[in-house]
């Protein structure tokens, strides 16, 4: 009898060690929720092409979905990168033709804002059908590392052929800017829009250094190579300047003279 006893004993001792150790491999949370990492931006974006113009104007919004705020950060100042293609042929790459300045920009966003990014881009489209790829470069604190992208279809009519009447009264519109020499470099036009500043020109060197400052504070600087005399490169700025300040655009050929020309 006292070895039935205590094999029931034992028996119960072991179903109480079994259920504690099972308690201890499934913990629970002490208010009864998981923990949820935060969600990523959510992006939406639009784009349009002039082609009389010749600019392709893109509009990318980006949205916090959570219900607290978040710790976004851009590892430069280039907040999404956006390719035009035809077909299996990439026609424009935002990231690979205009320059960013590269310092981290770290921000927060509070519950459900918003911010939108306006750009406009110089571009020569032939008339098809293209497809334009947005990828959104905003990392959140804590929530899964992966890519939000977005994707549209844009297709580019041909232009009407203007009769030789018109062709012949037709006269070529000015630039914005008027072009600007100065030493090694001639005919350089430089157009402002918000934050973008677009420069092209002529020049016999090969290849030579940039940047942009108001004579006191470097705003971006970079380097670009020359393609049978002739130059072409973007700049983006962190942010629009401000009315009435005046900006400076320097280049420098390598082991040259800086040459300096006013953009507003």
């Amino acid at each position: 009898m006292k070895k039935i006893w205590l094999l029931a004993i034992v028996t119960v001792m072991m179903l109480v060690v079994a259920a504690c150790s099972s308690e201890e491999a499934n913990p629970s949370d002490v208010d009864g929720n998981a923990s949820t990492p935060p969600a990523l931006l959510t992006l939406d974006t639009n784009v349009s092409y002039d082609a009389e113009a010749k600019q392709l104007s893109a509009t990318v919004s980006m949205t916090n979905p959570n219900e607290e705020p978040v710790q976004v950060t851009f590892n430069s100042s280039q907040r999404f990168q956006m390719t035009v293609r035809e077909g299996d042929t990439t026609t424009f790459d935002y990231g690979s033709e205009y320059m960013f300045t590269e310092s981290i920009i770290e921000e927060t966003w509070a519950p459900g804002e918003k911010k939108v990014f306006d750009e406009v881009f110089p571009l020569v489209l032939e008339a098809g059908d293209y497809t334009v790829d947005f990828i959104g470069l905003a990392q959140v604190e804590g929530a899964p590392e992966m890519a939000v992208t977005d994707q549209h279809a844009l297709t580019v009519e041909a232009l009407e052929t203007p009769t030789e009447e018109t062709t012949e009264e037709s006269t070529e519109e000015p630039s914005d800017q008027p072009a600007q020499t100065n030493g090694a470099f001639r005919d350089v036009v430089i157009n402002l829009n918000g934050s973008t500043i677009d420069v092209s020109g002529f020049t016999d060197v090969e290849e030579f250094e940039w940047s942009v400052s108001d004579g006191h504070t470097l705003y971006a600087q970079g380097a670009a190579e020359v393609t049978s005399g002739g130059f072409t490169f973007g700049v983006l700025l962190d942010e629009e300047p401000q009315a009435g300040k005046t900006l400076f655009l320097e280049m420098t050929p390598i082991g040259g003279d800086v040459s300096s020309f006013r953009i507003q």
